[in-house]
């Protein structure tokens, strides 16, 4: 079984958001790892994406995208080309 590792360009956006390092941003990285990801992060972690991959998330599922894998999983979904 193979580890996919998270795009650069999310691992970046993330981190920067999170303050935390690019190396702490793995697949598995969720709301219960990372201490700074409280709700008002949340939210501009969201933000973030939709405007850095000028994308538009479903209100009623902003709440789920509690890990990394999650959001990346959405972003693919809605046909975004991650690098």
């Amino acid at each position: 079984m193979s580890v996919e590792p998270v795009p650069s360009s999310l691992r970046e956006l993330l981190a920067d958001i999170l303050e935390v390092s690019p190396d702490d941003i793995r697949l598995e990285t969720s709301t219960e790892s990372i201490e700074t990801w409280d709700s008002f992060r949340h939210l501009q972690l969201i933000l973030a994406i939709e405007g850095e991959y000028g994308v538009q998330f479903d209100p009623q599922r902003v709440a789920d995208l509690t890990t990394v894998e999650m959001i990346l999983s959405d972003l693919r979904a809605k046909g975004v080309e991650l690098s």
